[in-house]
């Protein structure tokens, strides 16, 4: 119930977006997108606070996947939202809400678990079974950009390169059946934070090709009950996510 109502909020948030910069109020300076590209996960730790002497599973591997989404986004440009004049400056900015889906499971694998209680301090090889999960993201994208080769269609130049950051509310869920995390499904919602640095190509003038680089890093929590080669315990896991994406995107602006 939980996981419905808040892709239900994030639909609605969506839809928030598109009637704020729809097409009949924004001019020419809207555009929208689909993209996607192949996503990689980091080898990260998973902090424990399962109350036993496992204190954090280190390294731990995720399966690459495909990134996929939609992307919303409005241009400063001098037409303006609801015919506000921007300053010219401000024709090398955008803003756009960015909604991506990616799977997130970690494979059978074996890991080293940090055993505090244990004196002295120290690692053991443990091994742990698959787990099954996606992650869903509502970004809000801030965008700076220069244009070259300009064209009388296209004023502001064929070739944009561009940068952007901004922070997301990622929703995801790790499903434990018959996994190390057994028993039952977990989500988490959790702010992160994402980069990305990419070129736009104008095909046409209400046309345009993006392909970029993005960098996501969030750290959501998951109440789990834990099996491995070690035994069974209940608690909290907070895993480190560094995600590596390339995104392509094509784009078409009103």
């Amino acid at each position: 119930m939980k996981s419905k109502s808040v892709i239900l909020l994030l639909t609605l948030l969506l839809m928030a977006a598109v009637s704020l910069i729809m097409p009949g109020v924004g001019g020419a300076a809207m555009w929208v997108g689909v993209q996607g590209g192949p996503n990689f996960v980091a080898n990260g730790d998973i902090k424990s606070t399962f109350g036993t002497d496992i204190e954090r599973l280190k390294y731990v591997k995720t399966d690459p996947s495909f990134l996929g989404g939609v992307i919303i986004g409005y241009d400063f440009v001098k037409e303006g939202y609801l015919g506000y004049d921007w300053p010219n400056w401000m024709k090398y900015f955008s803003v756009a809400i960015d909604l991506t889906y990616n799977d997130f499971s970690q494979p059978a694998q074996d890991v080293q678990a940090v055993m505090p209680i244990r004196p002295p301090r120290s690692l053991v090889t443990i091994h742990i079974d698959q787990a099954h999960g996606y992650m869903l993201e509502l970004s809000l994208f801030f965008i700076a950009k220069y244009g070259f080769f300009p064209t009388p269609e296209i004023p502001f130049g064929r070739l944009i390169p561009y940068v952007g950051v901004g922070p997301g509310l990622v929703f995801s869920v790790v499903d434990t059946s018959n996994s190390f995390f057994a028993y039952h499904s977990s989500d988490s919602n959790e702010l992160g934070i994402f980069t990305e640095a990419g070129v736009r190509y104008m095909v046409l003038r209400n046309v345009s090709l993006d392909a970029a680089f993005r960098y996501r890093y969030v750290f959501p929590s998951y109440d789990r009950n834990y099996d491995s080669s070690v035994g069974n315990f209940y608690g909290v896991g907070r895993i480190i996510a560094q995600s590596f994406d390339a995104i392509f995107r094509v784009n078409y602006h009103f």
